[in-house]
């Protein structure tokens, strides 16, 4: 296993540079979003789609002001060859939630690579909570994955991602794998936070301190706005079991909380304790949870 922290040059790097590979064979789904205000309702004005990647209807279990949509992919896997691609436009004034049924499952490698891309973008004074469920990597897995999110001023992300390394509950382990995970926020193409993993197969890094420690449950949530008042709300109410390892860090003006453990379920719970704690805060909006969340 080996993590590499290397540099983007965001002048010579640009959108199409994130295009899905259209190399090998697989599944091929692309999904285009756009919310839009309308008289104070957040709507998803346009949705388009090719292939086995969609959204059930818009729900409103808190107010119109804020929409939640599902992503739903009905393969319910992604094998080597596969190619994902999603593009969230979120005009002014518009807040979206989006999340998933349930877990993404990567699964083991047929000799080809996944690709994921998903990229955000958000104009002023609009917001968008980023809250898919875990992803879950089986033995054997090689798959390339980006999400980037582009901010105008006074935009506002909340959201992140949980990365489950093979599956300890059922005593399954990776005992080979290929994985290189990219999580991006960009604010007038000036990169605030840069989160760069790659995960092959053996390296020391998966037992070292400054590393893994040998937990196979890897969890990050992001709000791109910060200050010393939202950093200890966080730190004062979100506490992780003692067999885990929470933290929360200020970086460029974007709060980063952080998990590494071994229960993909307490990941989600600690991250989204912290969502509950900065909603309100940051948004002016009650943590109402998409009803999903209780299937």
């Amino acid at each position: 296993m080996k993590i590499d922290f290397s540099k983007i040059d965001s002048k010579q790097q640009t959108r199409s540079d994130y295009s899905v590979s259209r190399d090998g064979e697989g599944w091929r789904a692309t999904l285009g979003l756009r919310f839009a205000n309308r008289d104070g309702k957040t709507v998803l004005l346009d949705r388009t789609h090719c292939g086995p990647l969609r959204v059930q209807r818009p729900f409103y279990p808190e107010s119109d002001a804020v929409c939640h949509v599902y992503l739903v992919h009905p393969p319910g896997g992604i094998v080597g060859g596969d190619g994902l691609e999603i593009r969230i436009d979120v005009d002014e004034n518009a807040h979206g939630l989006l999340t998933t049924p349930g877990a993404t499952k990567i699964y083991r490698s047929n000799g080809k690579t996944a690709n994921l891309r998903t990229e955000i973008r958000i104009a002023s004074h609009a917001s968008i909570e980023w809250l898919p469920q875990e992803t879950i990597v089986f033995d054997g897995a090689d798959s390339d994955a980006l999400v980037r999110v582009d901010l105008d001023s006074d935009a506002v992300f909340m959201g992140g991602e949980i990365t489950c390394l093979g599956r300890p509950a059922s005593g399954e382990f990776l005992s080979h794998c290929n994985i290189w995970h990219r999580f991006e926020l960009w604010r007038h193409n000036v990169p605030l936070l840069l989160e760069r993993a790659r995960y092959v197969t053996n390296h020391p890094v998966l037992m070292a301190k400054w590393g893994l420690q040998n937990y196979p449950v890897v969890g990050l949530f992001a709000c791109s706005r910060s200050d010393p008042s939202l950093l200890d709300a966080v730190r004062a109410s979100v506490v992780a079991d003692s067999n885990a390892l929470f933290a929360v860090t200020e970086l460029h003006g974007v709060l980063i909380c952080r998990y590494l453990g071994e229960d993909a379920e307490q990941a989600k719970e600690v991250l989204r304790h912290a969502w509950r704690v900065l909603r309100p805060l940051v948004l002016g909006e009650k943590s109402v949870e998409p009803r999903i969340w209780n299937t």
